[in-house]
């Protein structure tokens, strides 16, 4: 997890430890009321935030609903006696998987994973354009064990899936927000797109519209989907009224992605069409 902002220019040194001491307190008692004993844990500071791992015998479900919810509610509750300087929020992300540890610490693909996620630019605008204390990312490994089956009474609904895309990284994720003990919508400034590949010929149109033809059709729980082959403003109305969820944009089409965010969940551009 990493904090928010950590190095922002108007924070010094002496905020910056008082931003790790208190972190630090607050993630072992929010684990702790979280049914997650604090000594089944090893931690490996990052400065701005900290790696931690948790014992295979461990539920998976406290880490995805009291956990996070708890860190929350404490992270609030600790900021309201700080100094605005010194007040601080986080970004989680949950993964699992296989880890090596040597001589000089902890690495692997799945640690590797973990930092994608926690960096992702989704999670990072979430956190920009809402009031959370807490933004969470979950990874596909974990999601598709343990929130899609809604095990401990978890809601997968209350998850945003978005595309995690930084350095070699691009995979699935699902983020979740936390502030006044509750769950905060994702923001629709929040690009909300799946992995996908480009079909031969189609090309993204390089401003975040998602990935070629084949991302998000055909799947069922998408919702209806638009081919949209004209820059046609009166198409956007008939779209809200048929409830489609992902509209691929055709050529000239491109004009109407400005006006296709209130309506549908996700974009798709492509550059060219062969039809035979």
């Amino acid at each position: 997890m990493d904090v928010v902002s950590f190095t922002r220019p108007d924070r010094d040194n002496v905020d910056q430890l008082a931003i790790r001491a208190a972190l630090y307190d607050t993630l072992r008692d929010a684990f702790e009321d979280s049914g997650i004993p604090w000594r089944q844990t090893v931690r490996e500071d990052r400065g701005d935030g900290v790696l931690i791992f948790v014992s295979a015998e461990v539920s998976k479900v406290l880490l995805l609903g009291p956990m996070p919810a708890r860190l929350a509610e404490l992270l609030e509750r600790g900021n309201t006696g700080r100094t605005t300087r010194q007040r601080f929020r986080l970004r989680v992300a949950v993964h699992a998987g296989e880890v090596h540890h040597d001589a000089h610490g902890y690495a692997g693909y799945d640690v590797n994973l973990a930092f994608r996620l926690v960096d992702a630019r989704p999670l990072r605008e979430a956190m920009e354009h809402s009031a959370a204390a807490v933004g969470l990312v979950v990874s596909e490994g974990v999601h598709d064990g343990v929130l899609r089956h809604g095990y401990g009474g978890l809601d997968a609904a209350a998850f945003e899936q978005v595309r995690v895309q930084v350095k070699s990284a691009d995979v699935p994720g699902w983020i979740q927000l936390f502030a006044s003990g509750a769950v905060l919508p994702v923001p629709r400034q929040v690009a909300r797109s799946v992995p996908g590949t480009e079909p031969d010929g189609g090309s993204g149109n390089g401003d975040g519209l998602g990935g070629g033809l084949g991302s998000g059709i055909g799947r069922g729980d998408e919702g209806p989907v638009a081919v949209l082959l004209a820059d046609e403003a009166s198409l956007l109305d008939e779209l809200a009224g048929l409830g489609v969820r992902t509209v691929v944009l055709v050529g000239g089409a491109a004009g109407l992605a400005a006006g296709l965010a209130p309506i549908v969940r996700q974009p798709i551009y492509v550059d060219h069409e062969f039809i035979e």
